[in-house]
Protein backbone atom coordinates (compact mmCIF):
# COMPACT_ATOMS: atom_id res chain seq x y z
CA UNK A 1 0.00 0.00 0.00
CA UNK A 2 1.24 3.61 -0.93
CA UNK A 3 -0.01 6.16 0.97
CA UNK A 4 0.39 9.72 -0.72
CA UNK A 5 0.50 12.99 1.28
CA UNK A 6 1.26 16.20 1.51
CA UNK A 7 0.82 19.99 3.32
CA UNK A 8 -0.98 23.11 2.88
CA UNK A 9 -1.50 26.39 4.56
CA UNK A 10 -2.92 29.46 3.16
CA UNK A 11 -3.33 27.70 -0.01
CA UNK A 12 -6.41 29.86 -1.09
CA UNK A 13 -4.58 33.26 -0.63
CA UNK A 14 -1.47 32.14 -2.35
CA UNK A 15 -3.74 30.55 -4.82
CA UNK A 16 -1.81 27.16 -4.71
CA UNK A 17 -2.83 24.27 -7.63
CA UNK A 18 -3.99 22.09 -4.85
CA UNK A 19 -6.72 20.03 -6.84
CA UNK A 20 -4.24 19.76 -9.57
CA UNK A 21 -1.05 18.10 -7.35
CA UNK A 22 -3.81 15.88 -5.34
CA UNK A 23 -5.59 14.36 -8.33
CA UNK A 24 -2.37 13.70 -10.09
CA UNK A 25 -1.36 11.71 -7.44
CA UNK A 26 -4.32 9.57 -7.09
CA UNK A 27 -3.66 7.17 -9.66
CA UNK A 28 0.00 6.06 -7.71
CA UNK A 29 -1.32 5.81 -4.47
CA UNK A 30 -3.29 4.10 -2.23
CA UNK A 31 -4.36 7.03 0.16
CA UNK A 32 -4.21 10.99 0.37
CA UNK A 33 -3.21 12.74 3.49
CA UNK A 34 -3.50 16.13 3.65
CA UNK A 35 -1.93 17.70 6.86
CA UNK A 36 -3.05 21.53 7.08
CA UNK A 37 -2.86 24.38 9.01
CA UNK A 38 -6.93 25.47 9.88
CA UNK A 39 -6.13 28.34 11.94
CA UNK A 40 -6.29 30.71 8.84
CA UNK A 41 -8.49 33.11 7.64
CA UNK A 42 -8.70 32.65 3.45
CA UNK A 43 -10.81 29.69 3.64
CA UNK A 44 -7.67 26.73 3.39
CA UNK A 45 -10.38 25.16 5.77
CA UNK A 46 -13.28 25.56 4.17
CA UNK A 47 -11.52 24.44 0.40
CA UNK A 48 -9.64 21.21 2.71
CA UNK A 49 -13.37 19.90 3.77
CA UNK A 50 -14.31 20.39 0.23
CA UNK A 51 -11.12 18.41 -1.58
CA UNK A 52 -11.72 16.02 0.92
CA UNK A 53 -15.24 15.04 0.11
CA UNK A 54 -14.34 15.20 -3.75
CA UNK A 55 -11.02 13.22 -3.71
CA UNK A 56 -11.92 11.15 -0.93
CA UNK A 57 -8.85 12.71 1.39
CA UNK A 58 -8.10 12.00 4.45
CA UNK A 59 -7.42 15.34 6.14
CA UNK A 60 -4.95 16.22 9.54
CA UNK A 61 -4.93 19.48 11.22
CA UNK A 62 -1.82 20.62 12.45
CA UNK A 63 -0.76 24.11 13.69
CA UNK A 64 1.96 25.81 12.65
CA UNK A 65 4.34 27.72 14.46
CA UNK A 66 4.76 30.91 12.16
CA UNK A 67 7.73 32.15 14.39
CA UNK A 68 10.03 28.98 13.84
CA UNK A 69 12.34 30.97 11.03
CA UNK A 70 15.08 27.98 11.57
CA UNK A 71 16.12 27.36 7.97
CA UNK A 72 12.46 26.28 6.95
CA UNK A 73 12.58 23.59 9.36
CA UNK A 74 8.50 23.90 10.30
CA UNK A 75 7.72 22.78 6.92
CA UNK A 76 9.92 19.65 7.57
CA UNK A 77 8.32 19.25 11.29
CA UNK A 78 4.18 19.67 9.34
CA UNK A 79 5.59 17.34 7.19
CA UNK A 80 7.00 14.48 9.94
CA UNK A 81 3.58 15.08 11.71
CA UNK A 82 1.70 14.13 8.57
CA UNK A 83 3.28 11.29 7.53
CA UNK A 84 3.09 10.07 11.07
CA UNK A 85 -0.79 9.72 9.92
CA UNK A 86 -0.21 7.46 7.07
CA UNK A 87 -1.40 3.42 7.28
CA UNK A 88 0.91 2.58 3.97
CA UNK A 89 4.20 0.37 3.65
CA UNK A 90 5.84 2.68 1.68
CA UNK A 91 4.92 6.90 1.35
CA UNK A 92 4.98 8.83 -1.36
CA UNK A 93 5.28 13.04 -0.63
CA UNK A 94 4.86 15.27 -2.77
CA UNK A 95 4.62 19.29 -2.31
CA UNK A 96 2.00 21.39 -3.83
CA UNK A 97 3.49 22.65 -6.71
CA UNK A 98 4.72 19.53 -7.79
CA UNK A 99 3.66 16.14 -9.62
CA UNK A 100 4.49 13.07 -11.06
CA UNK A 101 3.27 11.87 -14.49
CA UNK A 102 -0.06 9.84 -14.59
CA UNK A 103 1.79 7.56 -17.40
CA UNK A 104 4.72 6.97 -14.25
CA UNK A 105 1.61 5.06 -11.71
CA UNK A 106 2.85 1.94 -12.69
CA UNK A 107 6.37 2.43 -12.40
CA UNK A 108 6.44 4.24 -9.00
CA UNK A 109 4.29 1.08 -8.15
CA UNK A 110 6.73 -1.15 -9.17
CA UNK A 111 9.71 0.53 -7.24
CA UNK A 112 7.96 -0.55 -3.93
CA UNK A 113 9.32 -3.73 -4.89
CA UNK A 114 13.08 -3.19 -3.02
CA UNK A 115 15.09 -5.35 -1.34
CA UNK A 116 14.72 -5.07 2.63
CA UNK A 117 17.73 -2.96 3.35
CA UNK A 118 16.74 -0.27 0.36
CA UNK A 119 14.42 2.50 2.70
CA UNK A 120 13.72 5.14 0.17
CA UNK A 121 13.64 5.48 -3.79
CA UNK A 122 14.88 8.69 -5.59
CA UNK A 123 14.04 10.53 -7.77
CA UNK A 124 14.50 13.36 -10.39
CA UNK A 125 13.27 16.68 -10.15
CA UNK A 126 13.02 18.37 -13.25
CA UNK A 127 12.41 22.47 -12.46
CA UNK A 128 10.45 23.96 -15.50
CA UNK A 129 11.28 28.02 -15.87
CA UNK A 130 8.49 29.98 -17.06
CA UNK A 131 6.65 27.47 -19.77
CA UNK A 132 5.95 23.73 -19.87
CA UNK A 133 8.91 23.15 -22.17
CA UNK A 134 11.86 24.69 -20.37
CA UNK A 135 13.59 23.01 -17.94
CA UNK A 136 16.43 24.59 -15.60
CA UNK A 137 18.66 21.91 -15.17
CA UNK A 138 20.84 24.04 -12.33
CA UNK A 139 17.54 23.71 -10.09
CA UNK A 140 16.71 20.21 -10.88
CA UNK A 141 17.75 17.76 -8.52
CA UNK A 142 18.30 14.25 -6.97
CA UNK A 143 15.49 14.00 -4.50
CA UNK A 144 13.91 11.15 -2.13
CA UNK A 145 10.09 11.13 -1.92
CA UNK A 146 9.22 7.49 -1.66
CA UNK A 147 10.16 5.96 1.41
CA UNK A 148 9.19 2.72 3.62
CA UNK A 149 7.18 3.99 6.54
CA UNK A 150 9.11 4.30 9.82
CA UNK A 151 12.66 5.13 8.37
CA UNK A 152 13.15 8.91 7.52
CA UNK A 153 12.69 12.39 8.88
CA UNK A 154 11.93 15.55 6.98
CA UNK A 155 12.07 17.58 10.22
CA UNK A 156 16.02 18.53 10.20
CA UNK A 157 15.19 20.52 6.63
CA UNK A 158 12.54 22.34 4.51
CA UNK A 159 10.15 19.83 3.25
CA UNK A 160 11.85 19.36 0.01
CA UNK A 161 14.43 16.88 1.46
CA UNK A 162 14.03 14.07 3.72
CA UNK A 163 17.07 11.52 5.73
CA UNK A 164 17.15 8.21 6.55
CA UNK A 165 17.15 7.21 10.26
CA UNK A 166 17.71 3.56 8.14
CA UNK A 167 18.64 1.67 5.21
CA UNK A 168 20.06 2.92 1.54
CA UNK A 169 18.00 4.58 -1.61
CA UNK A 170 18.18 3.86 -4.75
CA UNK A 171 17.58 6.11 -7.81
CA UNK A 172 14.30 5.39 -10.05
CA UNK A 173 15.87 6.16 -13.60
CA UNK A 174 12.59 6.04 -15.07
CA UNK A 175 10.41 8.53 -13.53
CA UNK A 176 10.44 12.12 -13.22
CA UNK A 177 9.24 14.15 -10.71
CA UNK A 178 8.11 17.29 -12.00
CA UNK A 179 8.42 20.64 -10.42
CA UNK A 180 6.20 23.89 -11.50
CA UNK A 181 6.68 26.57 -9.28
CA UNK A 182 8.22 28.87 -11.46
CA UNK A 183 5.38 28.42 -14.14
CA UNK A 184 2.04 30.89 -14.02
CA UNK A 185 0.85 34.38 -13.06
CA UNK A 186 4.01 35.90 -12.04
CA UNK A 187 2.10 37.70 -9.51
CA UNK A 188 1.03 34.82 -7.74
CA UNK A 189 4.85 33.88 -8.37
CA UNK A 190 6.31 36.16 -6.44
CA UNK A 191 3.44 36.34 -3.52
CA UNK A 192 4.08 32.44 -2.99
CA UNK A 193 8.05 33.06 -2.96
CA UNK A 194 7.50 35.80 -0.21
CA UNK A 195 5.43 33.77 1.61
CA UNK A 196 8.20 31.17 1.48
CA UNK A 197 10.32 33.39 2.60
CA UNK A 198 8.69 34.11 5.66
CA UNK A 199 9.47 30.64 6.92
CA UNK A 200 13.29 31.16 7.29
CA UNK A 201 12.79 34.86 8.42
CA UNK A 202 11.09 37.12 10.57
CA UNK A 203 8.45 39.41 8.72
CA UNK A 204 10.36 42.73 9.34
CA UNK A 205 13.19 41.46 6.92
CA UNK A 206 11.42 41.02 3.95
CA UNK A 207 10.12 43.33 1.73
CA UNK A 208 6.29 43.57 2.56
CA UNK A 209 4.02 42.02 0.56
CA UNK A 210 1.95 45.08 -0.87
CA UNK A 211 5.44 46.16 -2.39
CA UNK A 212 6.37 43.23 -3.78
CA UNK A 213 6.77 42.71 -7.44
CA UNK A 214 5.50 40.68 -10.36
CA UNK A 215 8.67 37.74 -10.78
CA UNK A 216 10.79 38.71 -13.12
CA UNK A 217 12.42 34.94 -13.89
CA UNK A 218 15.72 36.45 -14.20
CA UNK A 219 18.20 33.70 -13.49
CA UNK A 220 19.36 34.22 -9.66
CA UNK A 221 21.31 31.80 -7.96
CA UNK A 222 18.24 31.33 -5.56
CA UNK A 223 14.97 33.99 -5.18
CA UNK A 224 14.19 36.15 -1.90
CA UNK A 225 12.61 39.10 -0.89
CA UNK A 226 15.26 40.13 1.67
CA UNK A 227 15.85 43.73 2.25
CA UNK A 228 19.21 42.92 2.46
CA UNK A 229 20.59 39.67 0.69
CA UNK A 230 20.57 39.90 -3.13
CA UNK A 231 21.29 36.71 -4.03
CA UNK A 232 23.61 36.38 -7.24
CA UNK A 233 23.18 36.42 -11.39
CA UNK A 234 24.25 33.32 -12.67
CA UNK A 235 23.77 32.37 -16.46
CA UNK A 236 21.10 29.49 -15.68
CA UNK A 237 21.25 25.82 -17.31
CA UNK A 238 18.47 25.45 -19.52
CA UNK A 239 17.42 22.56 -21.67
CA UNK A 240 13.92 21.79 -23.68
CA UNK A 241 11.67 19.47 -22.63
CA UNK A 242 9.81 17.35 -25.10
CA UNK A 243 7.49 15.07 -22.82
CA UNK A 244 3.86 15.69 -21.58
CA UNK A 245 2.60 16.77 -18.80
CA UNK A 246 0.46 15.11 -15.84
CA UNK A 247 -3.07 16.17 -17.14
CA UNK A 248 -4.49 18.36 -14.34
CA UNK A 249 -0.91 20.44 -14.80
CA UNK A 250 -1.22 20.71 -18.54
CA UNK A 251 -4.50 22.19 -18.27
CA UNK A 252 -3.66 24.15 -15.40
CA UNK A 253 -0.70 25.69 -17.53
CA UNK A 254 -2.11 25.62 -21.14
CA UNK A 255 -1.33 29.14 -21.82
CA UNK A 256 2.80 28.83 -20.84
CA UNK A 257 3.25 26.54 -23.70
Amino acid sequence: MISGFTIARNVVKLKYPVRECLTAMRPMTDEIVVGYDPHTEDGTHELMVKLAEDLDLRLFESKWDMDNFEKGTELGIQTDKTMEQLRGDWQLYVQLDEAFHEDDADLIRAATAQPDDVTGVDFMRAYFFGNLHTIRKDWSVQITRLTRAGTHTYADFDGMNCKPIRGRHELCKDVWMLHYSRIGDADEISLRLRNLDGFYHADETLVPEAEITPYDFKTRQWDNFSKVEAPPRVKGDFVTYLGTHPLPFAELYQDYE
